[in-house]
């Protein structure tokens, strides 16, 4: 029954922060469907390489409407973001800074969404993540765990 309305999007990509970006880059997801959905069997793919996700803080069952970021290294993230107070994972990876295919896939290794970034669309090393806009991405302020707009 799950299944049938998980809907969980990319919706944000710190991939190229200032300076460097070692163990600081993260990409936040957000539950767009109609019912809960646990993430903690779920897998974040990047270049084709399966992530897994190890809750830090929060809940890994996300209800309706609700985000969760997925970090390089939730430490490095907690430090960078230090009021966040929402649900945040660790998992092992890299982001590529000048682009590259992302994936969420749910327990059965469905891809649920997808999204291919790449450095021309903005956000290469300003400061500034890559935001679902509606249909679109733009360059913006970084919003973990918020609606960019």
């Amino acid at each position: 029954p799950l299944l049938a309305s998980a809907h969980i999007q990319i919706t944000e990509i710190m991939y190229d922060l200032e300076g460097s970006d070692t163990d600081r880059e993260w990409i936040e997801v957000q539950n767009t469907g109609s019912d809960t959905i646990d993430l903690s069997t779920w897998k974040f793919f990047e270049a084709d390489t399966n992530h897994g996700l190890t809750l830090v803080s929060g809940s890994a069952t996300l209800a309706p409407g609700a985000f969760a970021v997925i970090a390089d290294t939730g430490s490095a993230f907690s430090t960078d973001w230090p009021s966040f107070s929402g649900t945040l994972f660790d998992s092992s990876f890299s982001l590529n800074n000048t682009g590259e295919a992302l994936a969420m896939k749910d327990q059965s290794g469905v891809v649920v969404d997808s999204v291919t970034y790449s450095s021309e669309q903005g956000a290469a090393g300003d400061g500034n993540s890559l935001q679902k806009n509606g249909g679109s991405w733009i360059a913006a302020a970084g919003t973990p765990g918020a609606t960019s707009m």
